[in-house]
């Protein structure tokens, strides 16, 4: 016997129920994105602006892609959209109301109708002061790139995956891109980081492109590394994933280092939950 369970009015079963049937809003992704969707100020309830043709990819990166209800009304609700703190969540590619951007636009070249980026807004840590903090002059002399490593709860990490949307009168297409680059200034100005490097070759060039050349299955388990945050704008590689499962991931990745001594290294990672 299998045990039920309502997503967003949908009522589904397990996670092979779900393939066997073949219901999008049964699908990993489509609740991925719903429930991100959901931590917002009005939430976002995605299903009331489904129309039909609702089809669900098969990672994050592809999203989900429908016919709208009302295009219109998404673009409102994206415009009226807040984080809980009360900011802005989306930023506009093109917008006609604010500044032109040139790497936002650019990063909408692909985008079909009306784009829209999640915007990340930086948090004060609400840790304690640490040795770290001290100025220079006063500062223990150790290895300061790989203390950064560990803190008081490594499980702790910044998430930079952000939402995009591309919305049009008879497509909407709404995914997460890993490396998230649209940052909300303290004067509620929103700017481009050096992530967008990383996300316009991995995501937008390899990821989208490269599937016209490639099977799916590679493209989706291979991965090019450039400086960013995620490495402290050090590293330059690629990364592939070896296994993935529900529970884990094995991740070969080979590397070389863009700052300091030049080394190329090669390593094999796990991840999950065990």
């Amino acid at each position: 016997m299998r045990v039920s369970r309502e997503i967003f009015g949908v009522r589904c079963y397990d996670a092979e129920m779900a393939a066997s049937t073949g219901d999008p809003k049964c699908s990993d992704v489509y609740r991925q994105i719903a429930n991100r969707l959901e931590n917002f100020r009005p939430a976002f309830k995605l299903d009331r602006y489904i129309k039909s043709e609702l089809s669900a990819g098969t990672n994050v990166l592809q999203g989900i892609t429908f016919v709208p209800s009302n295009w219109y009304d998404i673009l409102i609700a994206l415009h009226a959209t807040k984080t809980l703190d009360g900011k802005d969540a989306f930023a506009e590619g093109g917008s006609p109301e604010k500044p032109a951007n040139w790497a936002l636009d650019a990063s909408m070249g692909a985008t079909i109708g009306k784009g829209f980026r999640e915007i990340w807004w930086p948090k004060l840590a609400e840790r304690p002061l640490s040795l770290d903090d001290l100025p220079d002059r006063r500062r223990p002399k150790w290895n300061a790139g790989s203390s950064a490593r560990f803190g008081e709860n490594p499980s702790d990490s910044l998430d930079m995956s952000s939402l995009h949307f591309a919305v049009a009168p008879d497509r909407c297409n709404i995914h997460i891109d890993q490396i998230g680059f649209v940052i909300g200034a303290t004067a509620a100005e929103v700017t481009v980081d050096p992530d967008f490097a990383q996300h316009l070759v991995n995501e937008l060039l390899w990821k989208s492109l490269a599937t016209k050349v490639f099977p799916d299955s590679l493209v989706d388990r291979v991965s090019i590394m450039l400086p960013s945050s995620a490495n402290e704008y050090s590293r330059a590689g690629i990364t592939a994933d070896l296994s993935r499962r529900e529970n884990y991931r094995v991740t070969l990745t080979g590397s070389c280092s863009t700052r300091g001594d030049f080394e190329c290294s090669a390593t094999v990672g796990v991840s999950g939950k065990f």
